[in-house]
């Protein structure tokens, strides 16, 4: 009886506790994280008893907690996911009401703004719509800025969630930290309280609620964390040791967070999170605030710019050139900082900077509008390098860049001597015979240069539009050559050998300048070139005098500039032209070679002795029939001249009489013939006392060449005297080798407003030709070829788009001006309403790039939307899962407390009938 009530006693102490787990289960159903327990019954040993073996009872074995590692991780998973898409599906379909409400949205106010430009183009004087259309235009600044307010505070809002959500990170792993601390003191998981467990596994749903997490279980139910792509990468949690995060924002773009692993340590960037609420909230930061904020800023610069654009191409009120309708900040915020650059209704340019009027007899009606669309890199700036690109200002030889004229196309670009230059002088240096400079407008007008009337081979390799050349330009030597009234606009233009006469400023006691000095024309030619020939009676021209013929030197000579001063002479009562030869050999003290032998034309010079350059003066000078002097100076170089009588004679220096030979002489030279140099003045009064303050020109004659001025050593040069008019193209024709140098003044001037100050006509000479004349000079500026059958036909010039509604006849006249006064015409104003439909985002309008932006965002919403939906639905499989496993089920457990009530019971009754035999048991003794 003792066995039966130690069964039934154990019985009651196993049942007590298996009630006691069921109580604790109902206990907890709705307790977040907890895992349901079991209790674990077991069988205590037999005790044999005679040949039988009897039960001893039960016990219990231990509680047992429900749970799967794998159904565990499926949950923390599929609710990483889920919580990825919700910051996505909340703020991107805020955003879209931002960007595409009606009250709110940018198209609202653009439409208002192109509808107000619409409406004072029907009425442009009107200061009323004036002011109605700055006011709209500041409605379209307030609105982005309003759409980047909006922004600014989904941003803000995004970025607290996000900082909260970095330090929720670092709560939670701190705690799993301080949990694995504790779990360290079991040596297995089974021996570990199920409510520390629970704690650990509600731990890692939280954190993975933020991002998704690696995890890996020790034998005795520690965990290592990790948020990277393995359990090895971004470890947060190790031991009883946590890892903090950090979010560091990025500067230059506000919307970008860069995760930090241990921030405070040996930081590393965090790159592996890719779902949970704190992916979802960079993921919308980056792909839709981002790109809204980009698009957005990119929008206020692209309107900003193209109605800047065509502002600054209109007229004002005032008869000015349009400024800036709108400023905005480059720097930063672009969106929101655009702002209406005046509010004087009278500084919108509505009317155009061109316009054209259609002469009141044009047999036809054609009408005809014009429009300015220059831009660089387009054919009419193509051809050579701009002047300061191609060439140094300066000059002399020295500088001269180096040409090469091939011979299968006889012409090299040279430069692009843009408008507004001024005292333009390009000169050819170290030229071939035959070799010329030639200078062209866009059109083919001939301005300097030798005719190339006759070579229609050359016109065809030149007028291409590769070369600088307008489309359909022509040939014309209208005005070659020609200078002032007779010349090309008016300019004051020369082809040869210039000096001017030269102006010193005078100071006064105040040190300003009170008057200048006028100093005479000077040209310095350089050496002469060897020639053994002179010069045609139609070669050269000096002031406009012809020269006539230069004789040919004596047969086995060469020209001496002697000879050529004296054939200048005999003109100088038409020229008021002197000319003086000299030649003046130098020689610097570092270039002597003392000791050396010297043979001066052609005679022995004794310099054996010879030490000092003093010394080697003097026996120059004692020298008989060398007529050579010498001298030195202070600084001790040597002089060598020519001595009275024959000035500019050619001087030859050798080591010895050898023909060939290249032994160093005594002075360090070249070995060679130092030829003579022309001097050209010209007196600042003529004979009766008057003023001459013209230059000095040597130019050419029906038959001169450059290469006859470089016979004279005077090298041959484009001047452009004052201000250039247009463009002008500058080539080399002629093969062989040469060189080029460039002097100038000034600055290029706009193109474009330059053109307004130069109206001009443009008159149909048969329904297939017309020509371009400026009105300002009379001069014709292009002919060319006209197709009237072409759809939408132009005329192009300069960058000027002269478009007609149908072909024009014989006869009929456009004149195009610039429209000074801006009265009368609302061309650019029409233009602003007509930007509202241009393409200028690609190939899309404003408005519809803005819309297009607002559809993506909402697509991103609408799959973030559907991507939820079925996340939710694989996650609450997964809680399913779990719950069929862990989670409390009431009817069950209601189920065994019935059961272990009815059993603790049955027990309790074995004990009484224990108890009862028992008592049975005493009463018999």
């Amino acid at each position: 009886m003792s066995d039966m009530a130690g069964i039934a006693g154990n019985a009651v102490s196993a049942y007590q506790q298996a009630l006691t787990t069921v109580s604790n289960n109902i206990a907890n159903v709705a307790t977040d994280g907890y895992s349901r327990q079991d209790i674990s019954l077991s069988a205590l040993p037999v005790t044999p008893a005679g040949s039988v073996f009897l039960g001893s009872g039960v016990a219990v074995d231990r509680i047992l907690r429900q749970y799967n590692a794998f159904v565990e991780s499926n949950v923390r998973n599929s609710g990483s996911d889920l919580a990825s898409q919700e910051p996505m599906v909340n703020y991107a379909n805020r955003v879209v009401d931002i960007m595409g409400g009606q009250t709110m949205g940018l198209n609202s106010a653009l439409d208002q703004f192109f509808s107000s430009a619409r409406l004072l183009s029907s009425d442009a004087s009107s200061t009323v719509l004036r002011s109605n259309y700055i006011r709209d235009a500041q409605g379209v600044a307030d609105r982005f800025g309003q759409l980047s307010s909006q922004l600014d505070l989904v941003q803000g809002e995004t970025q607290n969630l996000l900082e909260s959500a970095v330090g929720q990170i670092n709560t939670l792993t701190g705690q799993l930290a301080l949990v694995n601390g504790q779990l360290t003191k079991q040596r297995t998981e089974q021996a570990q309280p199920p409510d520390l467990l629970d704690q650990r596994d509600l731990l890692l749903k939280q954190l993975s609620a933020f991002a998704r997490v690696n995890t890996a279980f020790s034998v005795n139910g520690t965990v290592t964390v990790s948020l990277g792509a393995t359990i090895s990468k971004d470890v947060v949690v190790n031991g009883n040791t946590a890892i903090r995060i950090a979010a560091n924002n990025n500067s230059a773009s506000p919307e970008k967070v860069a995760l930090v692993l241990d921030p405070y340590g040996t930081p590393s960037s965090l790159t592996g999170i890719t779902s949970g609420s704190l992916a979802g909230l960079t993921t919308f930061r980056e792909q839709v605030l981002g790109s809204s904020r980009n698009t957005l800023d990119f929008l206020a610069r692209v309107f900003v710019n193209e109605t800047n654009v065509v502002q600054q191409q209109g007229i004002d009120g005032y008869g000015q050139v349009g400024q800036a309708l709108f400023k905005v900040d480059p720097a930063g915020n672009s969106a929101g900082s655009v702002r209406v650059a005046f509010d004087d209704p009278l500084r919108v340019a509505a009317a155009a900077q061109f316009r054209v009027i259609t002469a009141a007899n044009n047999t036809s009606t054609t009408s005809a509008s014009v429009s300015y669309s220059a831009a660089p890199g387009t054919t009419a700036n193509a051809g050579p390098a701009l002047l300061a690109d191609a060439l140094v200002n300066n000059p002399h030889p020295s500088a001269a860049r180096a040409v090469k004229v091939s011979g299968s196309l006889p012409l090299t670009g040279v430069t692009t001597v843009a408008n507004g230059l001024q005292d333009v002088s390009i000169f050819l240096n170290d030229l071939q015979p035959g070799q010329q400079l030639q200078v062209f407008t866009r059109d083919g007008r001939h301005v300097m240069g030798q005719s190339i009337a006759s070579d229609a081979t050359l016109q065809g390799g030149l007028l291409k539009a590769d070369n600088g050349f307008a489309v359909g330009a022509s040939y014309s030597a209208s005005y070659l050559n020609a200078s002032g009234s007779a010349g090309y606009k008016g300019m004051n233009v020369f082809y040869g050998a210039q000096a001017n006469v030269q102006l010193q400023p005078v100071y006064n006691s105040k040190d300003q300048i009170s008057g200048s000095k006028a100093f005479p024309a000077l040209l310095q030619g350089g050496r002469m070139a060897s020639s053994n020939s002179g010069l045609g009676p139609n070669a050269l021209v000096l002031n406009g005098i012809a020269l006539g013929a230069l004789s040919d030197p004596a047969a086995g000579t060469t020209l001496q500039a002697n000879a050529v001063a004296s054939w200048i002479n005999a003109k100088t009562a038409q020229t008021g032209v002197t000319a003086t030869a000299s030649n003046e050999i130098r020689v610097k003290p570092s270039d002597f070679k003392f000791g050396m032998p010297l043979v001066i034309n052609g005679i022995s010079i004794d310099t054996a002795s010879v030490t000092r350059v003093e010394g080697l003066a003097n026996v120059i000078n004692s020298t008989v029939g060398i007529s050579v002097k010498a001298s030195s100076t202070v600084d001790g170089e040597l002089i060598l001249t020519n001595l009275n009588g024959a000035e500019g004679q050619d001087i030859s220096i050798a080591a010895t009489n050898v023909a060939g030979s290249s032994s160093i002489n005594a002075l360090g030279l070249s070995s060679g013939i130092y030829r003579g140099q022309l001097s050209l003045t010209q007196a600042l009064k003529d004979g009766n006392g008057n003023d001459v303050r013209t230059p000095i020109q040597v130019g050419f004659g029906t038959s001169g060449t450059p290469s006859d001025l470089a016979k004279l050593g005077l090298r041959a040069a484009a001047y452009i005297n004052g201000a250039v008019k247009e463009d002008l193209l500058v080539f080399v024709t002629g093969a062989g080798l040469a060189s080029v140098s460039a002097g100038y003044a000034g600055q290029a001037v706009d193109a474009k407003q330059s053109l307004r100050s130069q109206p001009m006509k443009v008159e149909f000479t048969s329904a297939t030709r017309y020509k371009i004349t400026d009105i300002n000079t009379g001069t014709l500026v292009a002919e060319r070829d006209f197709d009237p059958l072409k759809l939408d036909p132009a005329i192009s010039y300069q960058g000027l788009q002269l478009s007609l509604s149908s072909p024009a006849r014989a006869g009929d006249v456009f004149t195009l001006d610039g429209n000074q006064g801006g009265i009368g015409n609302n061309d650019n104003i029409r233009a602003m309403a007509a930007l509202e439909s241009r393409a200028v985002v690609g190939n899309k309008t404003l408005t519809n790039s803005y819309i297009d932006q607002v559809n993506e965002i909402g697509n991103i919403a609408r799959q973030a939307s559907i991507s939820k939906a079925a996340l939710t639905v694989v996650h609450d499989q997964a809680v399913k899962a779990r719950d069929g496993i862990s989670g409390v089920s009431l009817d069950k457990e209601a189920a065994d407390l019935i059961r272990y009530q009815q059993a603790y019971q049955a027990a309790a009754k074995v004990l009484q009938v224990a108890s009862q035999l028992f008592d049975s048991v005493l009463q018999v003794h």
